[in-house]
């Protein structure tokens, strides 16, 4: 296919991106330390760059893309008004770089993963933390079912299925291995209606 508009242009390399429900915006995060927003009509950027302090490895938009939320190196998530640039909130703190993250698509609950190998459920409304959800590795992958009530993550050869009201595990560990044993994990993805995950 042919490319559409512009680059959208990064002063280093992007790394993560995502589109918003509709298709009209799409947040890039890169490191370069900041995320962009931008209009994905004519590759203009919408306000001003989404600041941290190291790079930015993670994106995310509320269904209604009022919000974004970002994952960066400097151990911390944030959440930010589109329409604005404006933080929502302190940041979202972990003890190490925050590789992944999902936000709900009512936008009340957020799901990071974490180089601390822990995932960390908030409630930004609150600012109430569940978890942490422990793994023997890092966090490189999260996602949260459409109704927001079941969240997974994935770490070295392993994901596992939590319920974000309690922060309990779901049943027995997820292993992701071949013939020889098991392998790297770096992407998870859940089904619509949360019966089905998908491991890579």
């Amino acid at each position: 296919g042919k490319p559409i508009g512009p680059p959208l242009q990064h002063q280093e390399m992007v790394v993560a991106v995502t589109f918003s429900a509709d298709g009209k915006t799409v947040l890039t995060g890169s490191a370069d330390q900041t995320a962009r927003l931008w209009e994905t009509a004519t590759g203009k950027p919408i306000g001003p760059p989404l600041q941290h302090l190291d790079r930015v490895d993670a994106v995310a938009l509320s269904a209604d893309g009022k919000t974004a939320l970002t994952g960066s190196a400097d151990h911390t998530a944030r959440l930010w008004e589109t329409a604005t640039g404006k933080p929502i909130g302190p940041p979202l703190q972990h003890q190490d770089e925050v590789r992944a993250v999902a936000l709900s698509a009512d936008g009340k609950t957020v799901l990071t993963g974490s180089v601390d190998k822990t995932a960390r459920l908030w409630k930004p409304a609150t600012g109430k933390l569940s978890g942490p959800l422990q793994h023997r590795d890092e966090v490189r992958a999260v996602a949260l079912s459409a109704d927001g009530k079941t969240a997974l993550t994935g770490s070295s050869g392993t994901a596992r299925l939590w319920e974000t009201a309690t922060g309990k595990q779901i049943g027995l560990l997820l292993e992701h291995h071949n013939e020889v044993g098991l392998v790297d994990l770096y992407a998870v993805a859940l089904s619509a209606d949360g019966k089905m995950a998908l491991t890579g």
